[in-house]
Parts: C-alpha cells; structure tokens; sequence
C-alpha cells in the first residue's frame, strides 16, 4: 500500500489514511493540475477563485480538502455546502463527495427540486456535514425555517458562471449573506462580469487559480461539416449510421430535441432525448440508461451542457451551434473528459455561420472541416 500511495501524487498533500483510501477506491491516480493547485491551498484555510475546463477535476478539488477538514473535525461541528447549477450536476457532486469520503464517515445530503420537502426536513433534523443543492431549494429550505444558513462554515459555488446565467445572482447573493461562511470559494469555466462581483464581494482574499482560460483541452478534436438547414438531419444521420459511440446531440430549442430524438428513434438508433420540460425522475432514468449504455445517444438542451458528467462521453455533435462562446465551451466539455479523447463536430448551416465565425476567432482556433472517413 505504502509503495503505491508514493506512485500517487495525492500523498504528497498530507492527506489522512481515511481520506487518501477514498482516492485509491476512486481509481485516481496522479492530481490533475486544477487539483494539484487547488487543494494544497485549501488545505492551508484559504478560499480560492479558480477556473478551469469542465471535465478536468474540479469536483474532486473542492471535495478532497473538505473532507480533510472533516476528518480532522472530531466533534463534526462544520457544515459545509455546495451549490450547484442544476438538480443533476447537485446529485452526481454528491455523489462523489459520498465516493471520496466513504472512510471519513461524511453525512452527505442533497437539496434539491423535484423532491419532497417533507424528506428533505427530515434529512436536516437528522444531522448532514455536506449540503449540496442548487439555489432555489436551499433558499426554500431557508425561508421556511427548516435549514439553517448560519450554520455554515464553508461554501463551494460549482460552476458557478453557469448558475449566474441561469439567473440565481439573487439567490446566492442572499444565501451568501445569511450563512457565517470563513471561507467562500468559487470553481468555474469562465470567470464573467458577474462572477467576479460576486467573488470580490464574498471572497476578496481567495487566492487566484487560472487554468486553461476559453482555451479546449488538447484532448478534443474540433470540427465543422457545413450543411444547408435542410439537409441538417440527414447529415446527422450520416454521422451516426454505422457508429456505437456515445454521443450527445445538442439543439437550439426543447421541441427541436424531441423531433431529433424521435426521427432517430424511427430510424432504428438507440436514443433518447432530455430537456426542461421533462420531470425530474424521468430525467433521472434517461441518464441512468445512459450512463449504462441501454442507449448511446442522448438529444439535448443547453439544460446538459454542465448538468452531467459523462466520463466515457465519446463525442458532441452541435446539431444546432451555439449563439455564444461559453455555451460552445461548455458542450464541448462534456467530452474529453480526465484526459480521455473526445470530439466535437458542429453542423454550420448559413444562419449558424457568423456564430461559428465568432466561436472561432475568440477561442482563436481554426475548426477544421470534419475528415470523410
């Protein structure tokens, strides 16, 4: 054991056994860099801003000196939370932290919409060391009295330009306030205007964590097919004839996922679609097939391009492109992931091309067109 925790790079954090035997069930081998920059500093009290691609480790970054400190803690007198943009990214965060903190003995419960307010009061009256949850239900939760902000000593915002974009400034403005946080810490993709104020407001001493920028990992491939809207499906289909990967498809609009997944579906393909509209269990049991591989192809809104984390994602395909560069970034990162090679392919019709134009001259890369193969 000692032989291979040396072979690890995490031991070299000063980890405690309970915590470092999370890692090794994990399966992680060597830090990733936003891990290797993040957890020493918050393993030393400090709060961090950092920013890095989606798919490169920031959960575990956030997760692994958290439960140090809980592992530390024996009267378990902190309370921790993290807020998440979506119901999905608050669950699979969850889970990890359960994962990674399985020998720390953590209480980890999750608070979010779609779910009985009834269960959740008694998961509080319980007793938790980690919340996760997104915005609203937390406030919810706040406001009626059944959860107490000012317990918290420590919060974790997890893509938290994402959750600003979905309109939560408000709501993690007051959350912000109401808790008696030492250290609030912010983990993102893109650091915009908004993120910056509300960082500057809750976290003036973090310490500054930069990686990557709007730069994709080296282990995407990008590409472009240019088609006339029309044509659009079936290039889409060409695409997929023939090809077992997991793939997720992203459209512009909800009804647009539907009317993709559905014409797929009669064409043979093992397919499913997700969107807003679709309740919460349902959402659930689409990704568990998924994730299992009963189905290798998911169309979907932007609601995924940070709600899930995907490991074996093998490709993304822009059915419809982006209007913008973060929401290009974001889809992109759902493949690639953990040093794993990914692609993108986004289909450029003559009202996508000025979009396309702008992706490309701000993510300052030449999308090449896709090869025939």
């Amino acid at each position: 054991m000692n032989f291979v925790a040396e072979e690890l790079g995490f031991r070299s954090f000063g980890l405690s056994e309970d915590v470092f035997k999370g890692i090794l069930d994990a399966g992680y081998t060597v830090p990733t860099p936003i891990q290797a920059q993040v957890i020493p500093v918050m393993l030393g009290g400090n709060a961090v801003v950092a920013q890095s691609m989606t798919g490169s480790g920031k959960t575990a970054a956030f997760a692994l000196p958290m439960l140090e400190r809980a592992s530390r803690d024996k009267s378990r007198s902190d309370r921790y939370l993290v807020l998440t943009p979506t119901r999905e990214l608050a669950e699979q965060v969850a889970a990890e932290i359960k994962r990674l903190g399985r020998h720390v003995g953590v209480r980890v419960a999750v608070f979010i919409g779609g779910k009985s307010i009834g269960r959740q009061a008694e998961w509080v009256s319980r007793g938790f060391d980690v919340a996760v949850g997104t915005p609203g239900r937390i406030l919810d939760l706040y406001e009626r009295g059944i959860l107490d902000l000012g317990s918290v000593s420590e919060v974790i915002l997890d893509e938290c330009d994402r959750m600003l974009d979905m309109g939560f400034y408000e709501d993690v403005d007051r959350i912000l306030r109401s808790t008696s946080a030492r250290r609030v810490s912010f983990f993102s993709a893109t650091i915009p205007e908004d993120v910056e104020r509300l960082a500057h407001r809750y976290a003036a001493d973090a310490k500054r964590i930069i990686l990557d920028g709007d730069k994709q990992v080296e282990t995407i491939e990008h590409y472009a097919i240019d088609v006339d809207e029309r044509s659009k499906f079936w290039e889409l289909e060409r695409l997929l004839s023939g090809s077992n990967k997991s793939t997720i498809v992203f459209t512009a609009t909800k009804s647009r996922s539907r009317w993709v997944a559905e014409k797929l579906s009669a064409r043979g393909h093992r397919v499913a679609y997700i969107n807003g509209d679709m309740p919460q269990t349902k959402r659930e049991q689409t990704l568990w097939l998924f994730r299992q591989g009963r189905i290798n192809l998911l169309v979907a809104t932007e609601l995924l391009a940070r709600g899930i984390d995907i490991i074996e994602l093998e490709r993304v395909i822009n059915f419809d492109v982006p209007q913008d560069v973060h929401a290009y970034t974001h889809r992109a990162g759902r493949t690639g992931r953990m040093g794993r090679r990914g692609e993108v392919i986004s289909l450029v019709s003559p009202r996508d091309r000025q979009a396309f134009a702008n992706i490309e001259v701000t993510l300052n890369m030449r999308i090449p067109p896709y090869p025939q193969r």
